[in-house]
């Protein structure tokens, strides 16, 4: 049990070292090999997880009294292991009983904060990993500095000025680290959204998607979307229905690869998968970099191309995916016209609840 501890907090600090290396914090070394000293080694990951990431908060505060018993008792993880120390004394001396239904009861706490700790820390790391962090501000606290920013229109007034001098006192920042952080919020998605800017999606257009989405409303039954049908068992017309649809959908899906550019496909592939993305600007950023990639390919190899857009009119979550993804980034009027163009108003909540529970929450 001590053993497994040990093992969770040295892995932690390989964590807080990726993550101070990704916002330009170095943290200072610790021998990992050299070191069982589990008073020690809470310590650091007690301090720099503190200083680190404000989200680190709960996890340490609740595991400390876990982590001191078990340090107190075997700090070197010798005390479990041998009779005796080094000098020759009896390990355990003090301690006249060890209740172990006590002790499985406190382990078994301890573990939840452990994993607790150990899935916060790592979600932490893959979100620094995407970048989108200074010296002294997390990608999250961008996220609340730009919900508390004015819409972007307003900041030529003067009272723009009194709005940064709170931002810095508030999260302790200078004026070239506000500006930093202002560029960053501009540059992403979903960030700039907040602010009422709306980056744009190289290679989108809305009539290219309404396009898509017309053909996709032939090929399938769009009041399927809006009110879906529960599961049932199918006959065997139904599946002869479905067979010949799917050759009328071959059909449909050909006229639009003579229709839209690969280009504009690009986009609106790279919409559809980005939903199963992280829901990171640079995420959609790189879906989008390897689909521009094949729609080079598809100009030489035009088979392929109609394939892959014949394959998307097979696909039932078009608008749900679609929209979601939009949503996610920003693109407001995009989607609203889309919602407003098929009806989707009734199903809106249903249509979006998986980009509602991905978006960053500032409260």
């Amino acid at each position: 049990m001590r053993h497994a501890m040990e093992l969770y907090l040295k892995e932690a600090t390989e964590h807080l070292a990726e993550i101070g290396d990704k916002r330009g914090v170095p943290l200072p070394e610790f021998k990992l090999v050299d070191s069982h000293d589990l008073g020690l080694l809470w310590s650091f990951v007690k301090t720099h997880a503190l200083m680190t990431d404000e989200r680190l908060g709960e996890p340490v505060s609740k595991l400390e009294e876990y982590v001191a018993d078990v340090a107190y008792m075997d700090a070197t993880g010798q005390v479990f292991r041998y009779p005796f120390d080094l000098a020759n004394q009896k390990h355990l001396r003090n301690i006249g009983v060890i209740n172990f239904m006590v002790l499985k009861r406190r382990f078994n706490e301890a573990e939840l904060l452990l994993k607790l700790l150990n899935r916060t820390i790592t979600q932490l790391a893959e979100e620094y990993a995407w970048g989108a962090c200074t010296k002294h501000l997390s990608r999250l606290q961008l996220h609340r500095i730009a919900a508390e920013l004015p819409e972007y229109g307003s900041w030529t007034e003067s009272s723009f000025d009194e709005v940064k001098a709170y931002v810095k006192a508030k999260y302790s920042i200078g004026s070239a680290e506000l500006s930093k952080a202002i560029d960053i919020i501009k540059a992403r998605h979903e960030m700039a959204a907040r602010i009422g800017i709306e980056v744009p999606i190289p290679g989108f257009s809305l009539g290219a998607l309404e396009r898509f989405f017309d053909q996709w409303c032939k090929a399938n039954d769009l009041h399927l979307v809006i009110d879906p049908p529960p599961a049932r068992i199918v006959s065997a017309i139904d599946i002869n229905d479905a067979i010949q649809d799917e050759f009328h959908r071959q059909e449909l899906g050909n006229e639009l690869a003579n229709e839209l550019e690969p280009e504009d496909f690009a986009a609106i592939k790279a919409l559809f998968y980005f939903a199963s993305e992280a829901p990171v600007s640079e995420a959609f950023e790189l879906v989008l970099s390897t689909y521009q990639q094949e729609a080079a390919q598809y100009r030489i190899h035009s088979e392929e191309y109609r394939q892959s857009v014949r394959n998307k009119l097979s696909k039932i979550r078009v608008f749900e995916r679609i929209l979601c993804s939009l949503d996610l980034l920003g693109c407001a009027d995009a989607l609203e016209a889309v919602i407003a163009r098929y009806g989707l108003e009734p199903a809106r909540e249903r249509l979006l609840e998986n980009s509602a529970a991905r978006k960053v929450s500032v409260s």
